[in-house]
């Protein structure tokens, strides 16, 4: 029993220095970690304008680093600032030939945002499914809630007792539209605050999407790859999405924003469903904080990850006009994080920010903290032997050492010697 207590206790050690040792390592060496700019596409200038923060506030600079005042930088931007151009009398008549108006600017203004953890966060399977056509001027809430198993089921939220006549006759048009349960990715934007309703865009058990609106109290179902143009069904039926953000703006242009199974990343544009691909070079969804922000002229990507920031600067056609791209500083590529990744042969963390879960997320070291591990193993043993106590029962002790290296070598000295 002695030797299983030992056991238990050097793993738990190992387990909480790898997570704590690295924690205080980090707080010690690691410098203050800059905070990312915020980008903007000038229409006027044809290139793209920073706030970047420092430690005496905010300056306004564009991408060779010149400064502007205040006054100017608003002028640069007359999309973003048009309410205080128009104060000033300063908005101009036209850009580009198009004609600008606030009521246009803010018609064609929208903003998305998409960060790692809303990929796996704890969601509650029960979906309000709103009248698309309620002849109200605001959208209302349903009383009750659609659940989606082996079967459609509506769930009265006052009584919590089963809509058995709903419920049968939207599993009918499920079957109907070739459904198969169970889905895959339910998404939709439940709130009553927005200008209309896209209702929810399901992915079912074979992989196809399907979008589901509730119409004058009738289920209108309808598979995308079979209503799209026959140039993009094929691309729909492999699509096999595993991440969508309904988006519902005023101009009905950008429907949702979706990941494929391959991680790649889309826009779902306009009637006909358009596949838009982002043009990144890589996207990893796990990392990538993603803000998509739109204008009457352009539309602007900028991507934030640990070590890097990206922006992408696209037409209304969504070609490409302009790319920029900056390397951010962190502890893991500076010397400090090399040495950390040499002296811990793994870190342990129990929050990551690629979910809302809490869970054991290890980072390894490099090959090199393997070798400091064989070094600690060979010097632990010697001393062991020195002392005389090199026996069977040190076996835990180095195998401890031998995997978790500095946490095994301060587990041996802080605890007693084994009998």
């Amino acid at each position: 029993m002695k030797i299983i207590a030992r056991i238990l206790l050097l793993t738990v050690g190992v387990l909480l220095l790898s997570h704590y040792l690295p924690e205080g390592y980090r707080l010690l060496v690691a410098k203050k970690r800059p905070r990312p700019p915020l980008v903007f596409y000038s229409c006027v200038q044809k290139g793209f304008l920073f706030y970047r923060y420092n430690d005496h506030g905010t300056i306004m600079v564009d991408e060779a680093g010149t400064n502007y005042e205040r006054t100017d930088f608003e002028q640069l931007l007359p999309l973003d600032n048009y309410l205080q151009l128009l104060r000033n009398e300063s908005l101009p008549k036209s850009i580009d030939g198009v004609d600008l108006s606030p009521e246009k600017i803010k018609r064609e203004r929208l903003s998305l945002r998409i960060r790692p953890d809303m990929l796996d966060t704890p969601l509650v399977p029960l979906y309000p499914l709103l009248e698309a056509e309620n002849g109200r001027v605001r959208l209302e809430m349903p009383n009750d809630f659609m659940r989606l198993n082996s079967r459609v089921e509506f769930v009265v939220a006052a009584s919590n007792a089963l809509d058995q006549a709903k419920s049968e006759k939207f599993t009918r048009a499920f079957a109907a539209a070739g459904f198969v349960f169970p889905p895959r990715l339910v998404a939709g934007n439940s709130t009553t605050l927005k200008p209309y309703d896209e209702g929810y865009f399901i992915v079912d058990h074979a992989g196809d999407t399907f979008q589901l609106r509730m119409v004058h109290g009738e289920p209108e179902l309808k598979k995308i790859s079979a209503i799209v143009p026959p140039a993009a069904q094929a691309q729909w039926a492999a699509l096999q999405p595993r991440f969508i953000h309904v988006q519902e703006v005023d101009t009905h242009e950008i429907r949702a924003f979706l990941i494929a199974g391959d991680n790649r990343p889309y826009l779902v544009v306009g009637k006909d469903y358009r596949l838009v691909p982002l043009p990144f070079e890589k996207f990893d969804p796990s990392q990538v904080n993603l803000v998509i922000r739109g204008d009457l002229l352009n539309r602007l990507l900028t991507a934030a990850t640990e070590d890097s920031f990206d922006a992408i600067a696209l037409n209304r056609n969504y070609e490409v006009v302009k790319r920029y791209h900056e390397a951010v500083p962190t502890l893991k590529n500076s010397t400090a994080g090399k040495v950390r990744s040499i002296i811990f042969p793994f870190v342990l963390d129990f929050e990551d920010n690629s979910t809302n879960y809490y869970g054991f997320f290890f980072a390894p070291g490099i090959f090199a903290a393997l070798l400091v591990n064989l070094l600690l193993l060979v010097v632990s043993a010697g001393w062991l032997a020195f002392r005389r106590q090199l026996t069977v029962r040190c076996l835990p002790d180095l195998a401890a050492v031998g995997v978790g290296g500095i946490f095994g070598v301060v587990l041996l000295l802080l605890l007693p010697r084994t009998g």
